[in-house]
This record gives structure tokens, C-alpha cells and sequence, in this order.
């Protein structure tokens, strides 16, 4: 039967061509006499090709298929306008076809940016919703969110157009990435001629076999010496610093040290205007604030602390880098098995953040600028999967890892509840509730002893641990000496004078002074006894030569306030021009950290006994001239003249503080070093006005190769 037809049974077609649709205007498809068949009446009047449009029915479709599906259609179109044209009533051909004909034939295929963009905000595509979604759940609480969602929109460009940019703007780095494709190394330290690769893979290798042990947080991929193109490429700034740090001492490495070390202060300066995303760079900092290379333009003669300076400025940066990364929630994430690598070298180098803030702010006197671990987290050495990997004897560096760890921990809480404020220190000196403190403290010393003594790392390694220890029991238990002091000073103004710790055993807290002294000398003795100079100690950080430091002065200290009997001051000073002597070799550059250091002690040494000989020349003749220094240093106490205060022992530096150790060594007395003052023990003349018989050599037998510490 044949269908009627008539207006009266039409039936409007829900479907439309592509140039209708593009156009949102009705798309007539009855012209033909057909119904639902192409060509419309629009495309017959143009004469164009009809292409009914798909349905978008079924779900939402990706936005890059339906571009493409057009651009393959206009491609088509454009590459044979010629193609005959299938209809079913041709329009005669010698028709002129109007002069906008050709434009509107490409509009109506290409789609006008408004039409697309009506198109697209009818269908929203997949990185629309996500957009979207990102942009409710994201906070906007300052202006540092509102970037980052800038930042999130620019990383949904198109990833073509993305890469085109990246191309284009950072020419240098294209460069710099063909380079090391074809095996060529855009290092300036290797162009400039100063180093060559197979001298930097020695040096990368000489680093972790010396220097790694004692600060583990480079990345165990940084040690693969045959990927040394590929570690420059990727880890600069952490490849810098480790060749800056194995150079640093050693006059043969002097032209690579310096080629690193501008290239490394080139690197930082460039992080602190332009910042890092990078782990590599955090962990560079922090190495190089450990070891703490001296300025290339210095030429120090003596130590007077302006390295730990430096390390707390790198270590602030280094803080600063590592919170823009987020790495402060890295201690929040729950321990799980099979976890990445890069989540525990994120979290291993956010922890070494808090360690060397808290060690370099404390022997700054200064404030911290990182929070520690709240209540709820403790770490342990499973949460350092990647460092349990990497034996030392029969442990792993994880373990050593967290025992430094805990050690910090007792560092800062001793830091904070008896150094925390000159007022609170001064409270605490009157009203004498240090002593809960010290004792509270002191039992939880002794339990760390107890739970990491016992394990068996390498000799150097539990040496260092031996020195951490013994320094925090001096930090601890020298509280007491100084609430002492302070005490005897403000009685001395009000009574007849005598020895400052003439009464010692009888006073309420003389255990703890006769501790820290202990503490002092356990630390000289850890160094002469049980570290090679030259095969271990030039390799530990600069802390521990800065806990020898501070236990020399303490002990100068201790000696001239009368708390050291003079039949044992001889002893203690024996012990002292050995650690000088063991500091000199750690270098054989003249400059290098334990010869000024030595210098430093020496000077001290000098001056100290210079004034109680003219305090007490009645004395300079006698075997132990330090005997009546005590009665010279009370009077010290009770002279008004600033000039003199501005020298005297007790009033001039603190045992902690070497800035003003170094002013008062230096101060009248820069005649007493140049070039030449490097002298050993057995030459000084200091040791036959003395008086103790002649010594030489080592006092203590004992070497690192040969005996194991008993912790």
C-alpha cells in the first residue's frame, strides 16, 4: 500500500545534518520526498554534501574524538572540493554560486567558536567535570591556594600544546636534554675542565663509602656511578653538593672544589629566588649545611663559628623548599607495606630537616623553624624501607637513622625546658628546680644508652653515636655548673672572696657538675682513644667537631673556676694537646676546619695561662701553674674596668657560644698566630713551663681498626 501523503500526515524527523546542527538551525529533510533522508533543503540551496549527524544519545563522549571526527571531515572536504555531490535534485550547474557561498560552505563544517563553545557548554567533558570538581573541593583560604588553581587549569591544557610551550620557553633545557641523549655532559664543573666524569663518579663513590655513613639521606640512586650523565640530568643540585663535600679538604682536589662549590652557589641562589619541586634539592641543603664547606673568598685562621652560621641559613632554606613541597605531612601518612620509594625519601628527608634544625638552632642559641613530630607520630626504621636496604655491619642505616633521631628528640626537649630564655634560665638558676630536670633527663640519657649501645655498627659509626651522647649529657648536666657559678659570682660580691668551688662535694648538685665534667672528658677521650683522624674523623659532620669544641672550653672553664683539682688539671690538659694535635691532622690544608679549630684552642690555652701567670707570678715557677688560677679568676669578678671584663674567662664567652670565644682569643692577642703557628704538641713551650714530663706520640693505644667500642 502506498503511503498518503499531504501536509496533513508529515511527521516532524529527529534528525539533523552536520551543517544544521553546527548551525542549531532546523534541518529540513522532506525536500527529497524521502523523509529522514539527506540532502536537506539548506544543503541543496548551498550545494554542499549532506551528512546526517550521529546521535548523542548513550552518554557522555570524549571532547578530543568529536575535534577530531571534524577536523577528519574538513580534511576530507578540503582535499577534493571537486567530489560530486550525491543528491536527489541537482541544481543546475551553470548556476553562479554566490560570493559568500565558500565562507559559509567552511562555517557550517568548522563551526564558529561561539557555536563550539554553545556545543560544549551543552556537553561537558571530561576534564571540565574534573575542573570543576577540583575547584569545589579545593581550599581558597589565601592567596597561595588561589595560584595553585591557576596552576592545576594550565596543567589541563592539551598535551600537545603543553609540550609546544615547554619547548619553546626553555630552550636550554631542550639543549641540555639532546646533550645527554648523545652522551654529551653540560656539567660546568666537567666544561670548564675542572673535573672529569670518571673523576666525579670517584668522588660520588668516595662520598658514600666515607661521608655517607654518618648523614644517610642522599638517594641510593645517586651512587650508581654508571648513570653518572643521567644523575647530573636529573639530581643537579644533590650531585653538586656531594661533589663539593668530597673535595672540600683535600689541596689535589682543590681546582674541582672550587668549580663545584661556584657551581652550588649558583644553584642556591637560583632556589631562592625561583624555589625547587624537587626532593634532590632539599637533601642537597642539608648535606651541605652538614659538612659546611668554607666561603671560597675567606681565609679564616681560626675557628670562631661562623660555619654553624652558614648551616643555619642552608638548613633554613632547605626548610623552606621542603614546605613548599609539602613534605611536613609525610609524618602523617600511615606506615604501609610496600610503600614507594619516593614517599620514603620524602619522609627521610623531612625528618633529616628536623634533626639538623634542631642541632644547628641549639648550638646557635637560636629558635627553631620546624615543627617536630606531633604525639600521635613515631618513627621507627620500618618507615625507612629504603635505607633498611643498606647495611652497616650487622644493622642497617634505618636503625642509626632513628637512634639519631630519638637523640634529637631528648636535644630538643632539654633545649626547651632548661635553655628555652635567658629569664627563664636565671629563674631557674634562683629557684634551683633545675635538679628535677637534670634528673628526669639523666634517666631517660641512660635509657637510650641502653637501647642502642648494644648494637653492633662499624667502630666509627657507634664512635659518633658515643660523641651525641656524651655531648647531651655535658648540654644537660652543665646547667648546673653555671647556676653554680652565677650563684658564687653574686655571694662574692657580698662577702670576702675565696675559691669559686672551694666547697664543691658540699653543694646540693654536685653530682650533676662532677657529671658534666665527666661528660667533657669522655668526649676528648672518645676522640684520642678510639678515632683515627685521618681515616675517620676528617669525614664526620661538623657538629662533632664542634662537641670536641665545646668540651675543651667547658673544661678551660671548669679548671680556672676551681671545679678541676690542679692534680687532675694536669691530666685534662694532656688530653687537650692531644686533641689538638688529632685536629690538626684532619687536614692538610692550613685552612681546613680542624686546623683552625686547633689554632682556636691553642690561643686559648696561651692566653688563659698567661693571665694566671700574671695574676699569680708568684707561681710561674711551680710544676702546675694553675693552681691558684682560681683565686685570680674570683678576683677577675669583682673589677669594674670594661676593659678587663672584656677579657676574663668567665665573663667574656660562653662554652657554647664560639663567636665570642673567637673575640676573646683575638682579642690583643692577633700577634700570637700567622701562617706559621702551626706547631705540634711536642714543640710547644707551653709544656716546659708547665712542667709535665715530656710526651709525644699517642696517650691512648687504641685505633679504630683494631678495638670496638664499649658503649
Amino acid at each position: 500500500m502506498t503511503p498518503p501523503t499531504g501536509p496533513e500526515t508529515e511527521k516532524r524527523v529527529s534528525r539533523a545534518c552536520v551543517s544544521c546542527r553546527s548551525r542549531k538551525t532546523r534541518c529540513d529533510l522532506d525536500s527529497s520526498g524521502v523523509p529522514g533522508d539527506p540532502p536537506c533543503r539548506r544543503c541543496i540551496e548551498k550545494n554542499q554534501e549532506c551528512i546526517l549527524a550521529t546521535s548523542r544519545r548513550g552518554g557522555r563522549r570524549i571532547k578530543g574524538q568529536r575535534l577530531g571526527y571534524s577536523r577528519s571531515t574538513n580534511d576530507s572536504h578540503q582535499a577534493s572540493p571537486s567530489r560530486p555531490i550525491n543528491r536527489m535534485n541537482p541544481v543546475p550547474a551553470q548556476e553562479p554560486r554566490e560570493p559568500d557561498q565558500h565562507s559559509e560552505w567552511l562555517s557550517s563544517n568548522l563551526g564558529s567558536p561561539l557555536d563550539q563553545q554553545s556545543e560544549d557548554d551543552e556537553e561537558p567533558t571530561g576534564d571540565a567535570v574534573r575542573l570543576k570538581g577540583h575547584f569545589t573541593s579545593s581550599d581558597l583560604l589565601n592567596p597561595s591556594d588561589a595560584l595553585d588553581l591557576l596552576a592545576h587549569v594550565a596543567d589541563m591544557e592539551p598535551e600537545g600544546h603543553a609540550q609546544t610551550q615547554d619547548a619553546e620557553g626553555d630552550p636550554e633545557n631542550s639543549t641540555r636534554m639532546a646533550n645527554t641523549s648523545q652522551g654529551v655532559c653540560d656539567y660546568p664543573p666537567v666544561t670548564s675542565g675542572a673535573l672529569t666524569l670518571s673523576e666525579a663518579a670517584f668522588l660520588i663513590e668516595h662520598y658514600h663509602d666515607n661521608f655517607h655513613i654518618f648523614f644517610p639521606i642522599a638517594y641510593s640512586a645517586a651512587f650508581d656511578s654508571s648513570r653518572i650523565l643521567e644523575l647530573i640530568e636529573h639530581e643537579p643540585y644533590l650531585i653538586t653538593a656531594i661533589l663539593t663535600v668530597a673535595t672540600k679538604d683535600d689541596p689535589s682536589w682543590s681546582r674541582a672544589h672550587n668549580a663545584c662549590a661556584r657551581h652550588m652557589e649558583t644553584q642556591i641562589s637560583k632556589l631562592i629566588y625561583t624555589g625547587s619541586t624537587t626532593v634532590g634539592a632539599v637533601e642537597a641543603l642539608l648535606i651541605l649545611a652538614e659538612w659546611a664547606p668554607q666561603p671560597l673568598e675567606e681565609n679564616l685562621m681560626i675557628g670562631c663559628g661562623k660555619e654553624d652560621q652558614g648551616s643555619w641559613m642552608l638548613v633554613g632554606v632547605a626548610i623552606r623548599l621542603a614546605y613548599l613541597q609539602n613534605l611536613e605531612q609525610t609524618g602523617l601518612v600511615q606506615r604501609v607495606e610496600g610503600a614507594p620509594d619516593h614517599l620514603s625519601r620524602k619522609r627521610i628527608a623531612w625528618a633529616a630537616c628536623y634533626m639538623s634544625d634542631r642541632q644547628v638552632s641549639i648550638r646557635l642559641g637560636k629558635g627553631f623553624w620546624s615543627r617536630g613530630p606531633g604525639p600521635s607520630v613515631n618513627l621507627r626504621a620500618a618507615d625507612f624501607p629504603y635505607l633498611q636496604t643498606q647495611k652497616l655491619g650487622n644493622d642497617n642505616l634505618a636503625l642509626l637513622f632513628q637512634a639519631h633521631l630519638e637523640i634529637t628528640q631528648l636535644f630538643s626537649n632539654a633545649h626547651d625546658i632548661l635553655y628555652s630564655s635567658t629569664s627563664h634560665r636565671e629563674q631557674l638558676y634562683i629557684g634551683g628546680e633545675y635538679v628535677r630536670y637534670i634528673d628526669d633527663f639523666s634517666s631517660v640519657l641512660r635509657r637510650w644508652k641502653l637501647s642502642w649501645g648494644g648494637l653492633s655498627f662499624i667502630p666509627r659509626v657507634k664512635a659518633s653515636l658515643m660523641l651525641s651522647y656524651d655531648f647531651l649529657r655535658l648540654y644537660i648536666n652543665a646547667f648546673a655548673f653555671q647556676a653554680n657559678l652565677n650563684r658564687i659570682v653574686r655571694r662574692s660580691k657580698k662577702r670576702p672572696s675565696g675559691p669559686l668551688f672551694s666547697e664543691l662535694a658540699a653543694a646540693p648538685d654536685a653530682r650533676f657538675i662532677y657529671e658534666s665534667i665527666d661528660a667533657a672528658n669522655s668526649i676528648l677521650c672518645t676522640l684520642n682513644s678510639f678515632i683515627d683522624p685521618t681515616e675517620a674523623f676528617k669525614y664526620m659532620p661538623l657538629k662533632f667537631y664542634l662537641y670536641v669544641i665545646y668540651a675543651a672550653v667547658f673544661l678551660f672553664k671548669a679548671i680556672f673556676a676551681g671545679a678541676i683539682k690542679p692534680s687532675e688539671a694536669r691530666g685534662v690538659r694532656r688530653a687537650i694537646y692531644e686533641t689538638i694535635s688529632r685536629l690538626q691532622k684532619t687536614s692538610n690544608n692550613q685552612q681546613g676546619l680542624g686546623q683552625r679549630y686547633a689554632r682556636s684552642l691553642r690561643l686559648l690555652w696561651l692566653k688563659m695561662l698567661g693571665k694566671s701567670r700574671s695574676r699569680n707570678p708568684e707561681v710561674e715557677g711551680r710544676s702546675d701553674s694553675l693552681a691558684l688560677a682560681s683565686h685570680g679568676a674570683l678576683q677577675s669578678q669583682a673589677e669594674s674596668s670594661e676593659g678587663h671584663m672584656n677579657s676574663d674567662p668567665f665573663n667574656s664567652f660562653s662554652w657554647k657560644d664560639l663567636h665570642s670565644l673567637g673575640e676573646f682569643i683575638s682579642n690583643d692577642g692577633t700577634s700570637l698566630f700567622n701562617d706559621n703557628f702551626i706547631i705540634s704538641p711536642e714543640q710547644d713551650s707551653v709544656q716546659g713551663a708547665e712542667g709535665p714530663e715530656h710526651f709525644s706520640g699517642n696517650f691512648y693505644s687504641g685505633s679504630l681498626g683494631e678495638i670496638d667500642i664499649i658503649f
